[in-house]
């Protein structure tokens, strides 16, 4: 079953990708940037990664946050951003992926919500 959730985990992670590769127009010739990387967050709970992950898009001035069952996605400036999260042991780990037409924007947003998003704390 494990085996199963986790090939399940990263066939949705790809086409994550894949989505938002095409998400974003093309910008003439200069083509779009992908960015993804990731952090062990400071829960074990998915619920509770997606509440950060929601969060680092708030903290990090992000506009047209949405929240799904399998992603929180949103944008600043020209680029859009998309964490998602899984389930590692012994702490969920989430994924932050960012397309650009701008590399260096596109690297500081996906910088930027990484860090946020490693450094939240929740206390119950």
């Amino acid at each position: 079953m494990k085996k199963f959730a986790a090939i399940a985990a990263l066939a949705g992670l790809f086409a994550l990708i894949i989505s938002a590769v095409y998400a974003v127009p093309s910008r003439g010739a200069g083509g779009n940037y992908l960015y993804w990387g990731t952090t062990p967050v400071k829960t074990a709970s998915l619920n509770v990664c997606y509440d950060f992950a929601n969060d680092a898009m708030r903290n990090q001035n992000f506009n047209n946050i949405r929240r799904s069952g399998s992603e929180v996605t949103g944008s600043r400036g020209g680029a859009y951003a998309a964490i998602t999260c899984v389930g590692t042991a012994p702490r969920a780990t989430a994924v932050v992926m960012v397309v650009g037409g701008d590399a260096n924007e596109t690297a500081r947003a996906r910088d930027d919500l990484r860090s946020n998003v490693a450094r939240i704390i929740r206390f119950d």
